[in-house]
């Protein structure tokens, strides 16, 4: 029987879910504590699938943490879902955003820069209101729209004195006037299984669930189908 590993650092109730299933079908399952164990680069293959499964579910809430893990795992020869091209692609804004630009998805329109300067004249060129967001990061965590020159140099400005390199990378993307919501779709392979409205919490812009917002149901249609 192929063995199954489930890597996480936090029990959410998806992994419950995960759990539950492989349970029920008979799967055999190990689940591992990310924050508990140590992989030896050098060390044999053989081990560590006896150790993690031939099969790994990465689903640590930690990017960077699972992004290494994943590497160090498929090093291995161990298949692990997602794989590191993946988990590295969704997992920072930029290069998702090159990815679906390639597959001739439309986005909006997106700037990149790398310095004071360059940010000031990106947003100048996108005009305000502009949306500025860090390369990597989630549940609309210092995400900014900025409305003027001085709110647009008071953002950058405190950007620059928090010591993270990835926030030295500014993405900027003009602001899209829309409904007070997003859709969110989920696909598996080439089918769409669902899709979700998610509306703004009052006062506020982002549609973020963990800043508020609420999330309901979204009918599938052709053209959510095709685009997704």
């Amino acid at each position: 029987m192929t063995r199954i590993g489930l890597v996480y650092d936090r029990i959410r109730w998806e992994e419950k879910a995960l759990i539950r299933v492989a349970k029920r079908m008979g799967l055999d399952l190990k689940v591992v504590d990310s924050k508990g164990i140590y992989i030896d680069a050098l060390g044999d293959a053989d081990s560590t699938k006896e150790f993690f499964g031939d099969i790994v579910m990465q689903r640590c809430i930690s990017y960077f943490r699972g992004l290494h893990i994943a590497a160090a795992l498929e090093n291995k020869g161990i298949k692990v879902i997602n794989p590191f091209s993946v988990s590295m692609i969704c997992g920072n804004k930029l290069y998702t955003t090159l990815a679906l630009v390639k597959a001739g998805v439309p986005v909006p329109k997106t700037l990149i820069a790398f310095t004071n300067e360059g940010a000031m004249k990106a947003i100048e060129t996108l005009g305000y209101p502009t949306v500025m967001k860090p390369v990597v990061g989630s549940w609309g965590r210092l995400v900014a729209l900025l409305k003027d020159r001085d709110s647009a140099r008071a953002i950058i400005e405190s950007r620059r004195e928090m010591r993270n390199a990835l926030l030295q990378i500014y993405y900027l993307q003009e602001y899209v006037r829309r409904p007070p919501r997003d859709i969110r779709i989920l696909v598996i392979g080439d089918e769409v299984i669902a899709a979700s409205y998610r509306y703004s919490p009052k006062g506020d812009w982002r549609t973020n669930v963990a800043r508020g917002g609420m999330s309901k149901p979204c009918p599938i249609t052709e053209d959510i189908s095709e685009i997704a």
